[in-house]
């Protein structure tokens, strides 16, 4: 079956006449009943009733008519598909996120890159930094928007945001009150941190920032990330040090604390294959430096 056959079928089925079909298609009228005829011929059914009066469409017709419709739709459209695809106008793009992104970062670049591509979907999976490469490296996530990203030669970043570290204390802390406190003052806590051997740069950052602090962090069993999610942070005599955004969301009975002294920055940044040529990657990173409102950094 030829596509030139469903483009003369069409337009004999709706106009029901074999002359004006043939004006339309800016052809000879012998040549296009022959041409329905072979279709015809082909599918083994008719498709329209011809009478000295009128033509008709057959049951057969109407529903190969609908079918055609939809074949020759589809051929207009492809090319156009193929050059909003190109300009990273249309598909998908699967996104995993460092658990923080999800209170304010990953919001943001969202709203922003729908308004921009609203015919490419994200999908989304929050996953530990230890994850991100590989799955990037396997291809089944896209793009990671990482806290304190792990980044080697195969993957290129650029950061999307800096913010401080904050203290979060069970509200039941005396300490828990103060709008600003000396990281030293926690000296003789316990902190609850990420496990090291799913976030090994947040990790050791949060560990350095306690030494430069005068002292070594005494580290509990717990998983801080574990208490969040299970609602159970402010049930203990919690600690932990986070990036500022979480306050935003923070769970019942926890309060946030600012830290006095200055301190090195939290990156949250934008990670991807540098072998990934993905235009709708690219709209996705232009994306965030809009929502973010900072300039992004070259890619490394």
């Amino acid at each position: 079956m030829e596509l030139r056959h469903l483009r003369y079928f069409v337009a004999v089925a709706e106009e029901l006449n074999f002359s004006r079909a043939a004006e339309r298609l800016h052809m000879a009228q012998p040549p296009l009943s022959a041409a329905i005829r072979q279709l015809e011929q082909e599918l083994g059914a008719e498709l329209l009733l011809r009478t000295t009066r009128e033509v008709r469409l057959t049951e057969a017709g109407a529903t190969f008519l609908e079918g055609a419709r939809r074949t020759l739709a589809e051929l207009d459209r492809a090319p156009s598909d193929a050059q909003r695809a190109a300009a990273g106008d249309l598909g998908s793009l699967r996104v995993g996120f460092s658990w923080n992104a999800r209170f304010e970062t990953l919001p943001a670049i969202g709203r922003a890159f729908r308004l921009s591509h609203p015919d490419v979907s994200l999908l989304t999976e929050e996953m530990w930094n230890a994850r991100m490469l590989p799955a990037l490296r396997s291809g089944v996530i896209d793009a990671a928007v990482s806290l304190c990203p792990e980044v080697t030669g195969k993957f290129s970043y650029v950061r999307v945001r800096s913010e401080p570290v904050i203290a979060l204390l069970a509200q039941s802390h005396p300490l828990a009150g103060r709008d600003a406190i000396e990281l030293h003052a926690l000296s003789e806590e316990g902190f609850l941190l990420f496990p090291r051997e799913l976030a090994p740069r947040l990790y050791d950052f949060m560990a350095s920032f306690c030494r430069h602090a005068g002292f070594e962090p005494r580290i509990r069993g717990e998983s801080f990330h574990s208490g969040w999610e299970l609602q159970i942070l402010a049930d203990v005599d919690v600690l932990a040090l986070a990036p500022a955004s979480v306050a935003f969301d923070l769970p019942e009975g926890v309060a946030s604390v600012a830290l006095a002294e200055p301190a090195d920055q939290l990156d949250t940044a934008i990670v991807w294959r540098k072998d990934d040529p993905s235009p709708a990657n690219r709209a996705f990173r232009s994306a965030a430096e809009r929502a973010v409102g900072e300039h992004l950094l070259e890619a490394r």
